[in-house]
């Protein structure tokens, strides 16, 4: 067994892991046959060795044993290098045309909001986007909303710490644009998701969207406020649309309205849509509050806002019957909307 030719047997091995094109999964199995056939046979051997040459066999095996380990092992790492080599090597042309990828489109949540921007634009209105965290002062603070008001317990507000929110409406970033202003006609649009602590059904989610508007100017008044809010509504959904006015009540703003529309679907005249009134409750509105724009420290006495839910606008424009659609995913949605993107 001593006189086995190892040089042979560890050249025969090369040559064929190298002029083979083995991957590194087959020189990995080459080595176990390899083994089995050469050198455990010999363990074998060594086993029913006189006892005077178990010492001289056992070193001769073991020499092979780790110059076929050293063998494979240099083979296997160059093999592995050029096998990444070749992957780092494959050039992609980006222009070439994909065989199972389709267009992509807006969803009906883009579609609208980007209307409503455009609108807001033509109309010099700043737009502003901020943080989904925002600090409570901003939340509610600013916003004439006191210590003791529901929306600031636990149970409805989605709270970080005792001074970091999830917001709750968008006011809150009008209300940091606000702070400190020094303009004399100020003009800020802010849309974005924001979070309420509530149980998601066809017509609630724990998160929406929702776009709020400040108009800062001295002068301002309701007649205003219907100007701007009746023009973005026929914007949205036609020249035909009526809208009308009913005295509210929100902490930020005094007068406040709730603002209805003539319901899409009935066309004014009464469905189950609309509860057979004819009107849709559409948006909140009204002339911001003194005690909004003195922690703000402005000086101007009057100014109006509006706060406006995104997915309530899509879902009376789009004809969708669950809010839940708007955020599912759901290709077959993002297909119908694709000519109006």
């Amino acid at each position: 067994m001593k006189n086995i030719d190892t040089k042979q047997l560890l050249d025969e091995l090369k040559e064929k892991l190298l002029h083979d094109h083995l991957n590194a999964t087959q020189i990995i199995e080459v080595k176990n046959v390899f083994v089995k056939k050469h050198i455990t046979p010999i363990y074998d051997q060594l086993k029913l060795a006189p006892i005077n040459e178990k010492k001289e066999l056992g070193n001769f095996v073991n020499i092979f044993k780790n110059q076929v380990n050293e063998l494979f092992d240099n083979i296997l790492e160059q093999t592995k290098i050029e096998e990444e080599n070749k992957q780092h090597a494959i050039s992609y042309d980006v222009n070439i045309n994909s065989t199972h990828l389709t267009k992509g489109g807006l969803t009906p949540l883009s579609l609208l909001l980007n209307e409503v921007m455009e609108y807001f634009k033509r109309l010099n209105f700043q737009i502003v986007m901020g943080s989904e965290i925002i600090e409570t002062k901003y939340n509610f603070d600013h916003l004439n909303i006191g210590l003791n008001h529901p929306a600031r317990s636990y149970q409805d507000s989605f709270f970080i710490n005792k001074s970091l929110m999830l917001r709750t409406h968008c006011t809150a970033q009008t209300a940091m644009a606000l702070e400190n202003n020094k303009s004399n006609d100020i003009r800020v649009v802010t849309f974005g998701s924001v979070y309420r602590n509530d149980d998601d059904d066809a017509t609630h989610s724990h998160q929406f969207n929702q776009i709020d508007l400040l108009w800062v100017k001295e002068g301002l008044s309701i007649k205003n406020l219907k100007w701007l809010i009746d023009g973005l509504l026929k914007h949205l959904f036609g020249a035909e649309i009526q809208t009308r006015y009913r005295l509210s009540y929100f902490p930020f703003t005094e007068p406040s309205f709730e603002v209805d529309m003539t319901c899409t679907n009935c066309h004014g005249k009464g469905c189950p849509m609309c509860k057979h009134t004819g009107w849709i409750e559409i948006l909140g509105a009204g002339m911001l509050h003194a005690n909004v724009l003195k922690a703000a420290n402005i000086t101007i006495k009057t100014a109006l806002a509006a706060g406006i839910g995104v997915d309530r606008l899509v879902m009376l424009k789009y004809g969708f019957n669950d809010i839940r659609d708007l955020y599912s995913n759901d290709l077959r949605i993002i297909e119908q909307f694709k000519r109006k993107g």
